[in-house]
């Protein structure tokens, strides 16, 4: 019987998904206007979120609140967001989800948890990307025709191509394709106490119909920010200010998922 519950349950949750889930109700982040509507361009709902001030642990609650990931009870009285919480906030009108913070950020894998062999939130930005596309058609972008099962690996391993590997850009670059979104996390190995790697900063990447292909992501400098990467000058100048060290090159992870509205073109 309760696995009959959970069957139909299941499959209610894939009706909607593929539905398009379009009655969602995502509430307007207070004191920033009403963003673009439903299915407009993804270019341009980058640009609702851009120019927000860098706060650190920053986001949007699913009521619409800014406030914090590790405080969700303190609300912020003006915009500002960090890489994560930007990236959550975004992805809740590309997906037509209404994230709860506690869901977005969940642990996959159980080992990233204050006991961590390897130290404690290493894989938080992996997380967060895989997270946000649960449940949806995605893959991993990577270069040189290159291949990997999400669900065989974890963020030890699967972390994507060198981040200041220009070739590596361009191949990824041409397999992007207007009507999906890109959610990356950048990752470094590191050495201190238990840590060895660890996914620090995330965002979004979205190729326009026009053939520009923007990176957005929230930075301490700038805040929300986008450029387009088909300008190899900016992915050298995010690669420059994310630096290789002795301890190994930093790297970044694409996964590709589908745009709510192209799942849904009639929507």
């Amino acid at each position: 019987m309760v696995t009959s519950k959970i069957r139909i349950l299941f499959f209610i949750l894939l009706f909607a998904l593929i539905s398009g889930c379009a009655k969602t109700n995502i509430p307007d982040p207070r004191g920033l206007g009403g963003p673009p509507r439903k299915c407009s361009d993804p270019a341009q709902l980058l640009g609702y979120f851009e120019g927000i001030p860098y706060r650190g642990d920053a986001a949007v609650n699913r009521f619409g609140d800014f406030t914090f990931f590790a405080e969700p009870g303190v609300y912020l009285k003006e915009p500002g967001l960090n890489c994560s919480g930007f990236t959550v906030a975004a992805s809740r009108y590309f997906f037509f989800r209404n994230f709860n913070l506690a869901d977005a950020t969940l642990d996959r894998l159980a080992d990233s948890g204050p006991d961590s062999a390897y130290g404690e939130d290493w894989d938080f930005g992996y997380d967060l990307i895989l997270n946000l596309t649960e449940g949806l058609p995605r893959r991993a972008v990577l270069p040189y025709g290159e291949t990997s099962v999400i669900g065989d690996n974890d963020g030890m391993v699967l972390r994507g191509f060198e981040l200041s590997d220009r070739s590596a850009w361009a191949d990824v670059i041409k397999q992007m394709t207007p009507g999906h979104v890109y959610l990356f996390s950048m990752s470094k190995p590191i050495k201190f106490k238990n840590y060895k790697i660890i996914h620090y900063h995330v965002g979004l990447i979205v190729p326009d119909n026009e053939g520009h292909v923007w990176l957005c992501h929230a930075t301490r400098n700038s805040g929300v920010n986008k450029v387009d990467i088909t300008n190899m000058a900016n992915i050298d100048a995010i690669a420059k200010a994310n630096p290789d060290s002795k301890l190994g090159p930093r790297k970044i992870l694409v996964i590709e998922a589908p745009l709510l509205c192209r799942l849904n073109p009639k929507k």
